[in-house]
């Protein structure tokens, strides 16, 4: 197993990573309502990459008569515990290993739920596990959850922000020092983070870079180019973009992960990008290209232009 894929399986068996996840009501609560629209009694359930195993035990719950809950990171020990302290043992049965190796004599499912969702939806690249699991056991007809991903992109107007979390930094001298040629070197590093972002920040609504059908999308499908066109809603200086994902888990029950929606703990990712004024109503073409990381796969790298400014981010 290549070093960075070992790491990423000891990172998810911490606990204090899945406190984060659980603690999260407005995910929590938005996958125990789908599950509880999507799965019918008697159905046939596997939770893809189940941590915990509160999916797995959801479902179980909602009537699966059979769940399979597999997890290659050794939290699968915590949650097969889990399941017998809740008295699910007889319909959730929790396996340790990769999920691209899963076999069953359970049949089809009529049901694959999983929270595969990272940063901007593909950070953590889990989606090709969830792929290889439907081509090979979802029935046909079967379900998915989510059902649906959009990966999102805005622009942003927070000078705020700009100076204290990105290259804006730079622009004060530091004990009379003039360090300010590190705010273009910084820009040109393409950094990212992981932060809430202020409504009143978004220059326009959100559009969408890549839309994926859980149902039928292929693993060599996620990757997109193109541009997108923004109109300012105020006269501004764009100086960075931000980023996140909207998921339909189910029909009427969609996770918005948006500036707009309750805070999880993805919150958005914020990319700082050279500032340029736009005046009110002023159209934005902004070319895209996102593809995962040709170092780190289980990242993402989205490179951004507007004009004849370019900017490459990798995105963890």
């Amino acid at each position: 197993m290549p070093p960075g894929v070992e790491y990423y399986f000891e990172r998810y068996a911490d606990l204090d990573l899945h406190r984060r996840m659980v603690a999260d009501r407005h995910r929590t609560d938005a996958f125990a309502r789908a599950i509880a629209s999507v799965v019918r009694e008697g159905d046939m359930v596997i939770d893809v990459g189940t941590g915990t195993g509160v999916l797995a035990m959801l479902a179980a719950k909602a009537g699966a008569r059979r769940v399979l809950a597999i997890d290659q990171s050794e939290i699968a020990v915590v949650a097969a515990d889990l399941v017998k302290r809740n008295g699910l043992r007889d319909r959730v049965k929790v396996l340790k290993g990769p999920a691209a190796e899963l076999q069953t004599e359970e049949g089809p499912a009529d049901v694959i739920v999983s929270e595969w969702l990272g940063n901007m939806a593909l950070v953590e690249g889990m989606l090709e596990d969830v792929i290889t699991v439907r081509d090979r056991h979802l029935a046909p007809g079967g379900r998915m959850i989510p059902a649906s991903t959009s990966v999102m992109l805005a622009p942003l107007n927070d000078p705020t922000l700009y100076v204290y979390e990105g290259p804006g930094f730079w622009r004060d001298f530091v004990a009379g020092l003039d360090f300010t040629s590190l705010e273009d070197r910084e820009l040109r590093q393409g950094r990212s983070l992981q932060m809430r972002i202020e409504p009143p920040a978004l220059l326009a609504d959100g559009q969408s870079m890549l839309d994926l059908d859980l149902v039928t999308v292929r693993s060599d499908a996620l990757h997109a180019e193109g541009e997108l066109i923004f109109h300012a809603r105020r006269d501004a200086v764009l100086n960075g973009f931000a980023g996140w994902f909207s998921a339909t888990l189910a029909p009427g029950v969609v996770l918005d992960t948006s500036p707009r929606s309750p805070e999880t703990h993805w919150a958005q990712t914020y990319m700082p990008f050279r500032p340029r004024m736009v005046r009110e109503g002023e159209r934005m073409a902004v070319s895209f290209r996102l593809e995962p990381d040709h170092e780190e796969t289980r990242h993402l790298r989205l490179t951004l232009a507007v004009g004849e400014d370019e900017q490459m981010y990798v995105i963890e």
